[in-house]
């Protein structure tokens, strides 16, 4: 999807997870322990993508993955998010850890909040368990290269202009920006809708200045579009709603 055909469907529902008004249970998250780690990681592959420090609203229903959470919860376990798009698989995802339990049924599913943490490559894959599971290689960005403050003071003042002008939905679950934070990029576009392939492209780079530069860059252009559109332009209070998650096939 286009940017422009983005701007022009903010209201776009939430699929495959659960009622507008359960995202405000979720105000209080608990860590999970990760202190003995799978030495492979359970993969989930999903057509979304999750970015660091960004909290994730996701609805478990099948079997294989039913059985993932559970282990991972059991052991305190991360498990790798991969981006599914045109029945092709990312090899470059984000871990997530399981902050927060909301709803369990009788059936095995679940109502669970994840937290986006370490960025991976998938080396090899092995499929000895019902769910995939890879060697990652974990990878964090390159040295050197802050942002100027004149960077965080823009985009942070970018953020809060498109907080005036329209109400992020799923930022009820999502941490308050704050500029002196590591990686605010991520932070920032937390819950903002965008193009599959845009956040990939975001969740990949490994420069924190090339990424604040591309977000500031498409906040302007959300912006810009509710400025010069009155008639279209959304009211104060109301929201931008994120897409949702379902499951997708695991790669081949």
């Amino acid at each position: 999807m286009e940017r422009r055909r983005i701007v022009q469907s903010l209201a776009m529902t939430v699929a495959g997870l659960w009622t507008r008004h359960r995202f405000w249970g979720a105000s209080l998250l608990e860590a999970q322990d990760t202190s003995h780690p799978e030495p492979l990681l359970p993969l989930f592959p999903l057509d979304l993508v999750l970015l660091p420090h960004t909290n994730l609203p996701l609805h478990i229903f099948e079997p294989r993955y039913k059985e993932m959470i559970g282990d991972c919860l059991r052991n305190g376990w991360e498990f790798g998010m991969l981006a599914v798009q045109d029945q092709s698989v990312a090899a470059i995802g984000c871990s997530a850890s399981v902050t927060k339990v909301l709803e369990r049924f009788p059936d095995g599913r679940m109502n669970i909040i994840v937290r986006g943490q370490r960025r991976f490559e998938v080396l090899d894959l092995n499929d000895e368990k019902p769910y995939l599971r890879g060697k990652p290689q974990f990878f964090d960005d390159a040295p050197g290269g802050l942002p100027s403050p004149d960077l965080l003071e823009r985009s942070m003042a970018l953020y809060g202009r498109l907080k005036e002008l329209a109400t992020i939905e799923t930022q009820v679950i999502q941490d308050i920006p704050l500029s002196t934070e590591s990686q605010l990029s991520y932070r920032l576009i937390a819950g903002v809708p965008a193009e599959l392939s845009w956040q990939q492209h975001l969740l990949e780079l490994r420069s924190e200045i090339e990424r604040l530069t591309l977000v500031d860059d498409y906040l302007k252009e959300l912006i810009e579009q509710f400025e010069s559109a009155p008639n279209k332009r959304r009211a104060p209070g109301q929201k931008i709603a994120g897409a949702g998650a379902k499951a997708a096939p695991s790669p081949a």
